[in-house]
């Protein structure tokens, strides 16, 4: 019998399991299973915080599987499996080969996706986009897949079905009332934000949109407010801040991302810095007052500054996504 191999890769921020199946549960008289390799992501992530996938509650989240067919053997009769946590709502998939099985308000839900014949040498890629359920404390729920098929060249057991799953991926759900927000966004969606109702104990408020369609069928979007420590933490050089720390996730994209800080203050021309990192050093953001789209050579860049009432100021920035900066002011 040959044994399983499981092996973890790590790309950019985001840790993927890589299972290698290799004849798994041979018997007497039955050939072994075929190679067949996959690997799963959910987006948004955060998997330096040790989630495999986070999102608010009621955005959507995309779940992409892949396997490949690294054997000489064909599999027929071939469907894919996706388990959603429970309460999810399935929105769509590519390609558009999958249903959903009516389910109760605490069942997974069981997407169902019928493919052509896997030959030697096909990789076979399969999108779920779909919108989580709301929830008012954290949780986590799994969200698995599986491929299955009949490698019958070689195989006595005519009836015997292989199964190949892919990595599970654990899927935390965080309430609207938070300091966290994530969501996988479409031109055109409502403002992705974190916690509303600015006070003393909410001192910034962070919301972020798309501004323009995207090549992808949706961009990952993550906002993560922090409490500042020290007054030059993420500030410029021998400068000192006031505003908590917000933290923006997303990939790079053809139109900029509209992000917009409302925060406790009454200085609406204070100087607004950006890190490439957490722990890089801070850089001013330029102004480009009314500006839709980024003037060049500028990757962010202050659009509008207004004050909102006596104790309240908002600022809006365009960036252009990519490596997660750190803005403060």
């Amino acid at each position: 019998m040959r044994r399983a191999r499981t092996t973890f890769r790590r790309f950019g921020g985001c840790a993927l399991g890589v299972i290698v199946l290799l004849g798994l549960g041979t018997q007497p008289g039955i050939a072994a299973s075929p190679n067949v390799n996959s690997d799963a992501t959910l987006s948004p992530s955060l998997a330096a915080d040790g989630h495999s996938g986070f999102v608010t509650g009621g955005r959507n989240v995309l779940y992409t599987a892949i396997w490949t067919n690294a054997d000489q053997a064909n599999i027929t009769n071939v469907s894919i499996v996706v388990t959603l946590p429970a309460g999810s709502v399935f929105r769509s998939a590519d390609p558009a080969v999958c249903t959903a099985a009516p389910a109760g308000p605490t069942d997974p839900v069981m997407v169902t996706c019928l493919r052509d014949n896997f030959r030697s040498g096909d990789t076979f890629t399969q999108q779920i986009f779909f919108q989580t359920p709301t929830v008012t404390v954290e949780t986590t729920a799994p969200v698995t897949s599986f491929l299955t098929g009949k490698e019958q060249a070689n195989d006595q057991n005519k009836s015997h079905t292989d199964t190949f799953p892919a990595p599970t991926l654990m899927l935390t759900i965080v309430p609207t009332a938070g300091d966290t927000a994530g969501g996988c966004l479409q031109f055109g969606e409502t403002d992705l934000a974190t916690q509303s109702g600015l006070s003393d104990t909410n001192p910034l408020i962070t919301t972020g949109r798309l501004t323009g369609p995207t090549s992808q069928l949706c961009t990952s979007l993550i906002l993560r407010e922090t409490h500042r420590t020290d007054p030059t933490q993420g500030c410029g050089v021998g400068a000192t801040c006031t505003t908590d720390l917000a933290e923006t996730r997303a990939p790079a994209v053809s139109s900029p991302i509209q992000l917009t800080f409302t925060f406790v203050g009454n200085q609406k021309n204070l100087t607004w810095y950006k890190t490439s990192d957490a722990g890089g050093l801070a850089d001013v953001v330029a102004d480009c007052p009314g500006a839709t789209q980024l003037p060049p050579g500028l990757d962010a860049c202050v659009n509008s500054r207004d004050k909102i009432g006596s104790k309240a100021v908002q600022l809006g920035v365009l960036w252009q996504g990519g490596p997660d900066p750190l803005w403060v002011g």
